[in-house]
């Protein structure tokens, strides 16, 4: 059983607000305020909320047309596979505004000779942190559909879907998304230097948004194993997806899959 920590009234409506162990920031669920759990006070970040198009029906509709489409699919992957359960999770992201200067020394030697190399490059990112602990997100591959997105509101969530509080506060979004930026940054020297011998990243943080998307987690059977896939609840579209392997027999199997 979740634990349940001291209850605190809403500071807009005095309601009082449900808070599972380990939660940040909790949105009242009935006027929809923020409440940073640190301070226990309103919390004033701008809240946006991108609205589910795909109910379960809807979505038990794009799931079986994404498996009749693939090359690398089963052919019978739509007709033999079975959904074991598909679950609409409102997950809260922090979108952080990030302008971040590198500046660096190496050598490259992948040309046979040691050619010392220095300088710098500034990249401008809207880096997406997910705002729950242990939470396996694929971020870099969810592309946010911008279009669809508005000021959070109670009406926008889905009768389907469970809303998620996040277990992080802003500065803790930022202190994970400034790492994982300047570790993006050592990955990108590797295409200018084999060795760095110095390199120091400067981070400004801009502003930060903070935003609920609709997410679909789905479990599939097929063949007597069981595979996940993650979708878009606002677009359909498949964020990751397990597949099952093609059983290969001899030529024509490793090109065709028979």
């Amino acid at each position: 059983m979740v634990e349940i920590a001291e209850e605190i009234g809403c500071p807009d409506c005095g309601a009082p607000l449900k808070i599972k162990a380990g939660e940040a920031i909790i949105t009242c669920e009935y006027c929809g305020s923020d409440v940073n759990l640190a301070v226990g006070k309103k919390y004033f970040l701008k809240h946006s909320i991108i609205s589910a198009k795909f109910d379960n029906s809807a979505i038990a509709k794009e799931v079986e047309s994404w498996m009749k489409k693939g090359f690398l699919k089963p052919s019978d992957l739509a007709r033999r596979s079975k959904i074991l359960n598909a679950d609409l999770k409102f997950l809260p992201f922090f979108i952080i505004n990030i302008s971040a200067k590198t500046s660096y020394e190496g050598v490259m030697t992948r040309t046979g000779q040691n050619i010392e190399k220095k300088g710098d490059f500034t990249k401008i990112y809207y880096w997406k942190v997910v705002g729950r602990r242990g939470t396996f997100f694929p971020t870099t591959s969810y592309q946010i559909p911008a279009s669809g997105k508005a000021d959070f509101n109670l009406s926008l969530l889905s009768k389907d879907g469970k809303f998620l509080n996040s277990e992080l506060d802003e500065k803790e979004a930022g202190e994970i998304a400034s790492q994982e930026v300047k570790e993006h940054h050592k990955f990108l020297l590797s295409s200018e230097v084999d060795h760095i011998t110095s390199m120091d990243t400067q981070i400004d943080i801009k502003n930060t948004e903070f935003l609920h998307a609709p997410i679909w987690f789905i479990n599939y059977e097929y063949g007597g194993k069981t595979y996940e896939l993650i979708m878009d609840g606002a677009t359909g579209e498949e964020i990751k997806a397990q597949i099952p392997t093609i059983e290969k027999k001899g030529i024509f199997g490793k090109l065709f899959g028979a």
